[in-house]
C-alpha cells in the first residue's frame, strides 16, 4: 500500500530540493566533515558565521597586479592583463619588424645546435606536432632564447664555413640571422684550401647574391623569425599564459561572489524558495562543501601576495610588483609544465612525437582492388605510331588494337640540344614587334637531361653548340687512348665480312632511320638479316613481353618498348652493329639456343651495367616514364580546352595516343583509378572521363558510356574530389558556388602569422597559388555557354538536372572511394565561414579590395615560378594551372609570349609508351636515376670498364648543378637567386643543388643534391675520367662547387635533426588540420624523411673524406644529428617506412645504410632490429616484395608484390633489402645469398630485369 503519510512527501520533497540545488553548484566532489576539518573549521562553525554575517567569507583579496583597473567589478581590465597584452602587441610588432620569408633564413643550426636545448626536444622535433606539445613542452624556447642572447653577446657564432668569428658584440645581430654583405661574402668565400683564382671569384661575388650562398643565423622556433625566433616567440608565450591567467582569475572572482551569495541565501533560515525544504543534514553539507570551494579560491588568489605586499590604488605604483608577480608566475608555471611533461613521458600517459614521424599502420586498410578485363591486349596501331592520323577520324575507325612492330614508329625522343632544336622550330613563327624570330630566346635553360617526343627529323644544332653526338664522338676519339686502335683492328678483322651493321649495309639503313620512314615512300630492301636484327631490337626492348602488347590485367605499368627499342638501334649505329663485350652473345646466338645465365653475381652486374649502357642518352642520363598518377593528363587536357585547342600545344597525333591511354587503362567496372595500380576512384574516373570527352571521344562509344554509368552509379560528379571538381569549375562544368573557397588574399597576411601559405610545403602551395587566383578571378571556359559539348557534359556528368543542383549544398560531398585524407573538422567550419565570407553581401566591400592585391601577388608570384623554373615549373599540376593564369592576365591572347613560353614547356612533361601518351609526374627523374645508376657502377668498381658511360655521366651532372653552369646563370632564374627574391617569393638557396629532373627545372632537392654530389666524388675516383678532366675532354667540376652543394644540404637540415625535401620544415604539425584535399594526407608542410636524411648525410660523410678540412665541425655535427634523427623514427619493430618508394624495404636500405655511414656500429640495436625485421619478410623464392598498399596502408603489403611480380617477390624490393643487409654485414649469410640467387635468376638474357609493379 502506497504511503501517502505528511513526512514521506516532506522528505520527497526535501529531496527533490536538494538534487535541484546540486544541480546549480560546480561540478565537484562532495566533502564531508573532514573537508571543513581541513581548514580547521567545524560545519556548524560555518553555519553559525554564515548566518550571521558573510564576514567568514569577505570580499576576495586579489594581489595587486589582478585587480581591477576600473570601477567594474568583474571587469578583466588589471594590471597584469595590460602587461600580458602589451608583451603580446610588441612581440607582434618585432615579430613584423624583424620578420623575414621562411626561407631567408637558411643558416643550419650552428655549433651549439639542439645539445642545450629542450628536455625532450629529440621527440618533439622542435616545432611539436599537437598544440599540446607546445602547452607543456614549448618551455625550451626561454633556453634558446637565451642561447642566442648569449652567443650573440659573447661573439661565440659561427656562419663562415670553417671561420670561428670572436667578437665582444658585433655578432649579436650575425645570431640573429641578420647580417651584412661582409659576413655573406665571408660565408662565400671558400676556405682557405681553395685556390686563388676561387678565392678571388668568391670575392667578386655581386652583393646581391653574397646571402644566397652563405650559412648564417641559428634556427629559431619559427622559421619566418630566423635566430630571432626564440627572442620574440618567448615573450609570446609568455603573454599567453599571464592573459590566460588573467581569464582564469577572473572567472575565479566571479565564481567566488556567486557562491558566497548563494551560501549566505542557504545558511539563512529567512531564505525563501526550495532552501527552506532542504533537511538541515544535507544543508550542512553543503555548505561544507561551498566552503571548501571558497577558501580553495582565497588560497588560489593568495598566490603572489607575499612577493606583492605593496598595496596601492595608484595606477603607477602597481607596475613594479606587476612585473615582479609576472615574473614569479612565468617562472612557477614553466617549472610546473616541466615536471608535468616528465611525469606524463615516464608513466607513458603522453609521450610527443615528431611531426616527422610516420606514425604505425593506417587502422582502415585498402580492400579494393584494380579489375581488369582479363587477356585483353592492346596494341598501339600503325596510324598511332606512324602519327599520320587525322583528328576529324572518328572514334569507331580508331583501330586501337591494330598489331604493329616498334620499329615502324616515327615517334622518337629527343634529348637536350635537338630537343631545344624541335621546339624552336616547332614555334618559329613567334615574333617580336620587330619582326624578329624570338622563339630561341623563349627556350631558356640549360638543355642538358631535357626529353621530349616528336615527329620531326632531328634538327642541326647551331654553330654555337655543341651537340651531344658530337661530344660522345670525341669522347670516343680522344678520352680512351687504345680506343681508337681498337676500333681500326676491329674493322680490319671484318673488312671482308658482312656486317648487318655496317653503313653500307641496308639494315645500317634501317637503324640510321629506324624511327623515321622513308620521305620517298621507298621501302627497305627485304633481307633475312635485317629482320632477325629487327627481331633481336624487338625482342630485347620487350623487357621479357609480348612486343608491344599492353594488358593491364598483366601489368598496368608500361615497358617502354618504343624509347627501348631506338637507343638500342642508336647504339647499334654508333658501335659498328656491336653489343657491349659482356652482352655481344646475343648476336651470335639462335632462336634455338638455351639461355646462357650468368655463373656469378659480378657476372650478372656487368651485364646489367653492359645493357644499361644501350640505353643511356647521348648527353649522358637515363631516360624512362615517370607516369603513373591518372590525374595530371586531364588538367592539361582541361587546359588545352579553355585556351582554346591550340595545335602547338597539343597536336591531332598527340590527342589520338592521349584517347588510347585513356582507353588502356579503363577498368573492367568503367573507371579509372587516381593512379594506374589503384582501384577506381571519383577522383580518376570523372577527370579521366572529362578529359577523354574533350580530346574528341563520342559520347556513344562504348567505353565512354561505361564510365559515365560507373560516375552515375556513384552520385555523379558531385560526388568527386575538390581537386577535380576544380577542373570542372575551369572548363565550365561546374559552378563555382560548389567549390570551397581558396581566397588569394591569404597571401597577404604578414610573415609571422603562425598559418601562412609561404610556410606549406612547397608543392602544395605551388598548386594553390594558382588555384587562389583561378578561383578569385572565377575563371570559366570563355565559350562555356555556348559550346555544344560542355552542355553534353553538363547532362552525362549529374545524376540530376545541372540547372537544379544546389551547388553550396556539394562542397563538402565526396565518395567513400576518394575519402582518403577526410576533411578535418576544424577545416570544414573554416570552409562554411570561408563560404559565408565569399557569399554575403555585407563583405563584398572589403572582399572586393582586398582581392585585388592578392590577385596581383599571385600573378607576380607565379610570374616568378615560371622564370626561376624556364616555365617547366615544379609540377605538372601548377604547369597546368599557371599556364591557364598566364592565359586569362593576358586577356585570353594565346599569343602571349608568357602563354608560348608555357606552351613550349608542355613537351618536357609527355611521354610515349606502349600505353599510348601520358603526363609525367615530374618532367623526369633524370638527374636522380643517373646519379643513383653511376654509384651503382662504382661500387661493382666498373667505372673503366665503360669509360664512355662514365665520362657521359660526369658530362651530364656537371651541366645538371643548378645555376651552377654558364648558361643556367644567363636565364633569369638566376637573377631570382638574390636575397631579396628569394625571401620575397618564399625560395630556399638554390645554388649548387642537384634536381630531381633537370637544371632548368630549378628546384633543389636534400636528397638529389646529396646523390648527385655522391656521385660526382664517385667518378673522381675513376682515373680515365680524371684524365679526361685533366686534358680538358671534359668540364671540371670545381671544389667551389662542391661547396656549393654542401651548403645547400646544410642549410636544410632541420630542427629535427633530419632532412626535408625543397626547404626546411616551416610549418606546424596542425598545419594538417588545414588540409584542404581528401585524396592526399600529409600534404601541408615539409617533413623530414629518411630517405633525405641518409641521401644527405651520406653524401657529407663521403664528402668530408675527400676534404676533411672544409667545415669539419659543421659537418660531422650534422651527420651525427641526422643519425639520432634516423633512430628516433624507426619503428619498434626495427623498420623504417619509405615516404618515397614501395616501402618498408626502401626505408630500411636507407636507414640502416645513414647509419653505418654515420658511424653506427653493425653491431646496434637499432640495426640488427631492422635486419630481424628484413629476414622476416624474406618470401619463399629468397625475394622480397612489397606494392602500393604498403604506402597506403602504412603497414608491409600481407602478399608482398602478388599482382605484378614473381611469386610476391619483386626484383626492386629485393634488390634493395639485399643491400641494406649488406651494408649491415647481416650474420644470416644464407639468406643473403638466397636473395642474390632469386635476383640472378630473374635477369633477362640481354641483361636485363622485367618491369614489374610499381616500385616508387
Amino acid at each position: 500500500m502506497e504511503d501517502n503519510s505528511p513526512e514521506t512527501v516532506e522528505q520527497v520533497m526535501a529531496e527533490a530540493a536538494l538534487e535541484t540545488v546540486m544541480e546549480d553548484l560546480p561540478t565537484a566532489v562532495i566533502l564531508e566533515e573532514t573537508t571543513a576539518a581541513a581548514y580547521n573549521l567545524e560545519p556548524a562553525a560555518v553555519i553559525e558565521t554564515s548566518t550571521a554575517t558573510c564576514e567568514t567569507f569577505p570580499p576576495l583579496s586579489l594581489p595587486t597586479p589582478l585587480q581591477p583597473l576600473f570601477s567594474t567589478p568583474n571587469t578583466l581590465i588589471s594590471p597584469l592583463f595590460v602587461l600580458a597584452v602589451v608583451i603580446m602587441f610588441l612581440s607582434l610588432l618585432f615579430a613584423q619588424k624583424f620578420s623575414r620569408s621562411p626561407l631567408q633564413q637558411i643558416g643550419h643550426v650552428g655549433p651549439r645546435g639542439r645539445k642545450y636545448h629542450s628536455w625532450n626536444e629529440s621527440t618533439t622535433g622542435g616545432c611539436g606536432g599537437r598544440f599540446i606539445d607546445w602547452w607543456i613542452f614549448g618551455g625550451s624556447v626561454w633556453i634558446r632564447a637565451a642561447l642566442c642572447l648569449w652567443d650573440g653577446m659573447a661573439g661565440t657564432h659561427s656562419s663562415d664555413g670553417d671561420h670561428h668569428q670572436e667578437s665582444s658584440g658585433e655578432n649579436l645581430f650575425a645570431c640573429f640571422g641578420v647580417v651584412g654583405n661582409k659576413s655573406d661574402k665571408s660565408a662565400a668565400g671558400e676556405s682557405e684550401s681553395i685556390g686563388g683564382e676561387d678565392k678571388k671569384q668568391s670575392e667578386n661575388i655581386p652583393d646581391h647574391l653574397a646571402h644566397a650562398v652563405s650559412s648564417t643565423g641559428i634556427l629559431g622556433f619559427d622559421s619566418s623569425l630566423g635566430g630571432f625566433g626564440p627572442i620574440c616567440l618567448a615573450p609570446i608565450r609568455a603573454s599567453v599564459f599571464l592573459i590566460g591567467w588573467c581569464s582564469v582569475c577572473s572567472f575565479l572572482k566571479i565564481t567566488y561572489n556567486e557562491l558566497v551569495d548563494f551560501i549566505t541565501k542557504l545558511a539563512d533560515p529567512a531564505s525563501a524558495g526550495h532552501f527552506q525544504q532542504i533537511p538541515s543534514l544535507y544543508r550542512d553539507k553543503i555548505i561544507n562543501v561551498v566552503a571548501s570551494i571558497l577558501y580553495f579560491i582565497q588560497d588560489v588568489m593568495k598566490v603572489g601576495n607575499d612577493l606583492v605586499e605593496k598595496k596601492s590604488d595608484s595606477l603607477g605604483d602597481a607596475w613594479l610588483p606587476t612585473i615582479a608577480y609576472a615574473i614569479a608566475f612565468i617562472v612557477v608555471l614553466e617549472f610546473g609544465m616541466y615536471l608535468i611533461g616528465n611525469a606524463c613521458m615516464l608513466l607513458k600517459i603522453y609521450v610527443p612525437m615528431g611531426i616527422s614521424h610516420p606514425g604505425g599502420a593506417r587502422p582502415h586498410k585498402i580492400v579494393r582492388t584494380p579489375q581488369w578485363t582479363e587477356g585483353k591486349e592492346h596494341f598501339l596501331s600503325q596510324k598511332l605510331l606512324s602519327g599520320d592520323y587525322s583528328s576529324s577520324s572518328s572514334s569507331s575507325s580508331r583501330d586501337v588494337n591494330e598489331e604493329s612492330g616498334v620499329l615502324s614508329s616515327k615517334w622518337r625522343c629527343a634529348v637536350a640540344h635537338d630537343s631545344h632544336q624541335d621546339t624552336i622550330a616547332k614555334f618559329n613563327y613567334i615574333k617580336s614587334k620587330e619582326g624578329d624570330d624570338v622563339s630561341s630566346s623563349l627556350m631558356t635553360g640549360e638543355p642538358f637531361g631535357r626529353q621530349i617526343w616528336t615527329l620531326n627529323e632531328s634538327q642541326p644544332s647551331s654553330d654555337k653548340e655543341v651537340s651531344e653526338d658530337d661530344m660522345e664522338n670525341k669522347l670516343k676519339q680522344e678520352l680512351v687512348p687504345n680506343l681508337k686502335e681498337e676500333k681500326k683492328e676491329e674493322e680490319e678483322k671484318t673488312e671482308n665480312n658482312n656486317n648487318i651493321f655496317s653503313p653500307l649495309s641496308p639494315l645500317g639503313d634501317l637503324v640510321q632511320n629506324i624511327f623515321s620512314f622513308d620521305r620517298d615512300n621507298e621501302s627497305p630492301k627485304e633481307d633475312p638479316k635485317q629482320d632477325e636484327t629487327a627481331k633481336l631490337i624487338e625482342t630485347i626492348a620487350s623487357g621479357g613481353r609480348n612486343p608491344m602488347a599492353f594488358d593491364p590485367s598483366k601489368n598496368p605499368n608500361s615497358c617502354d618498348q618504343i624509347f627501348r627499342a631506338q637507343m638500342i638501334s642508336s647504339y647499334l649505329e654508333k658501335n659498328d652493329g656491336k653489343f657491349p663485350e659482356d652482352i655481344a652473345y646475343l648476336q651470335d646466338k639462335g632462336e634455338s639456343d638455351e639461355a646462357n645465365p650468368p655463373k656469378t653475381a659480378m657476372e650478372a652486374a656487368k651485364r646489367g651495367v653492359a645493357f644499361y649502357s644501350l640505353l643511356q642518352s647521348t648527353d649522358g642520363h637515363w631516360a624512362g616514364d615517370y607516369g603513373g598518377p591518372h590525374f595530371l593528363l586531364p588538367g592539361l587536357v582541361v587546359s588545352w580546352y579553355v585556351m582554346g585547342c591550340p595545335s602547338v600545344m597539343i597536336s591531332p597525333p598527340q590527342q589520338a595516343l592521349m584517347l588510347h591511354y585513356f582507353k588502356v587503362h579503363q577498368q573492367a567496372d568503367g573507371g579509372w583509378g587516381t593512379h594506374i595500380e589503384s582501384p577506381s576512384t571519383m577522383f580518376g574516373a570523372v577527370i579521366c572521363y572529362l578529359a577523354a570527352r574533350l580530346l574528341g571521344a563520342h559520347k556513344d562509344e562504348d567505353w565512354i558510356k561505361s564510365g559515365r554509368d560507373f560516375i552515375q552509379k556513384e552520385g555523379g560528379a558531385v560526388m568527386t574530389s575538390s581537386w577535380a571538381k576544380f577542373w570542372l569549375c575551369l572548363v565550365g562544368c561546374m559552378d563555382w558556388k560548389g567549390h570551397n573557397s581558396v581566397p588569394p588574399e591569404m597571401w597577404l597576411l604578414p610573415n609571422w602569422f603562425p598559418f601562412h601559405p609561404g610556410r606549406m610545403w612547397c608543392h602544395c602551395r605551388m598548386v594553390y597559388l594558382p588555384m587562389g587566383y583561378l578561383y578569385g578571378s572565377r575563371f570559366i571556359y570563355s565559350q562555356a555557354e555556348t559550346d555544344p559539348l560542355i552542355e553534353e557534359l553538363r547532362n552525362e556528368l549529374y545524376c540530376e538536372p545541372y540547372d537544379s543542383i544546389e551547388w553550396d549544398r556539394t562542397r563538402h560531398l565526396v565518395a567513400s572511394m576518394d575519402n582518403y585524407s577526410p576533411i578535418p573538422t576544424f577545416m570544414k567550419f573554416a570552409q562554411n565561414c570561408l563560404s559565408v565570407y565569399e557569399n554575403w553581401k555585407i563583405f563584398r566591400p572589403f572582399r572586393d579590395a582586398i582581392r585585388k592585391a592578392g590577385l596581383d601577388f599571385c600573378l607576380e608570384y607565379m610570374r616568378a615560378e615560371d622564370l626561376q623554373t624556364n616555365f617547366i615549373d615544379i609540377g605538372p599540376v601548377n604547369k597546368a594551372l599557371n599556364m591557364v593564369s598566364a592565359f586569362h592576365s593576358a586577356n585570353n591572347d594565346i599569343n602571349d609570349l608568357a602563354v608560348r613560353s608555357h606552351m613550349m614547356r608542355v613537351p618536357d612533361y609527355l611521354w610515349v609508351a606502349e600505353d599510348g601518351m601520358k603526363m609525367q609526374g615530374y618532367n623526369g627523374s633524370q638527374c636522380w636515376d643517373t646519379s643513383f645508376a653511376i654509384q651503382a657502377v662504382w661500387e661493382c668498381g666498373l667505372l673503366d670498364k665503360f669509360p664512355i658511360l662514365s665520362a657521359k655521366v660526369w658530362a651530364f651532372l656537371e651541366r645538371t648543378q643548378i645555376l651552377s653552369t654558364e648558361c643556367s646563370q644567363s636565364t633569369p632564374a638566376y637573377q631570382y637567386e638574390s636575397c631579396d627574391s628569394r625571401d620575397k617569393f618564399y625560395r630556399h638557396v638554390s645554388k649548387g643543388g642537384w634536381p630531381f629532373s633537370t637544371s632548368a627545372h630549378g628546384w633543389p632537392i636534400s636528397d638529389c643534391t646529396g646523390e648527385g654530389l655522391k656521385g660526382v666524388l664517385a667518378l673522381m675516383d675513376s682515373p680515365i675520367v680524371m684524365d679526361g678532366v685533366k686534358r680538358g675532354i671534359l668540364k671540371d667540376i670545381e671544389p667551389r662547387r662542391l661547396y656549393d652543394a654542401v651548403n645547400v644540404i646544410l642549410t636544410l637540415q632541420n630542427e629535427d635533426g633530419g632532412w626535408a625535401t625543397y626547404e626546411n620544415n616551416r610549418g606546424f604539425g596542425w598545419y594538417e588540420e588545414l588540409n584542404p584535399s581528401e585524396v592526399f594526407g600529409d600534404i601541408m608542410i615539409d617533413y623530414s624523411y629518411v630517405e633525405c636524411s641518409m641521401a644527405s648525410l651520406t653524401a657529407l660523410a663521403d664528402f668530408h673524406e675527400k676534404y676533411p678540412d672544409h667545415r669539419t665541425n659543421e659537418i660531422t655535427f650534422a651527420i651525427k644529428r641526422g643519425a639520432e634523427f634516423m633512430k628516433s623514427i624507426q619503428r619498434k619493430d626495427g623498420s623504417w617506412y619509405g615516404s618515397w618508394a614501395c616501402c618498408f624495404c626502401y626505408g630500411c636500405w636507407f636507414g640502416i645504410e645513414g647509419l653505418i655511414k654515420s658511424g653506427e656500429s653493425a653491431s646496434s640495436p637499432a640495426i640488427q632490429k631492422c635486419c630481424q625485421y628484413l629476414l622476416s619478410q624474406q618470401r619463399a623464392n629468397g625475394g622480397w616484395g612489397e606494392d602500393f598498399t604498403s604506402c597506403y596502408d602504412k603497414d608491409y603489403a600481407a602478399n608482398g608484390m602478388q599482382s605484378y611480380g614473381d611469386d610476391g617477390s619483386g626484383v626492386v624490393n629485393t634488390a634493395w633489402a639485399l643491400m641494406a643487409l649488406s651494408a649491415a654485414k647481416c650474420n644470416d649469410v644464407e639468406a643473403v645469398r638466397k636473395g642474390v640467387r632469386y635476383l640472378m635468376s630473374r635477369q633477362l638474357d640481354c641483361g636485363d630485369w622485367p618491369q614489374e609493379g610499381i616500385a616508387g
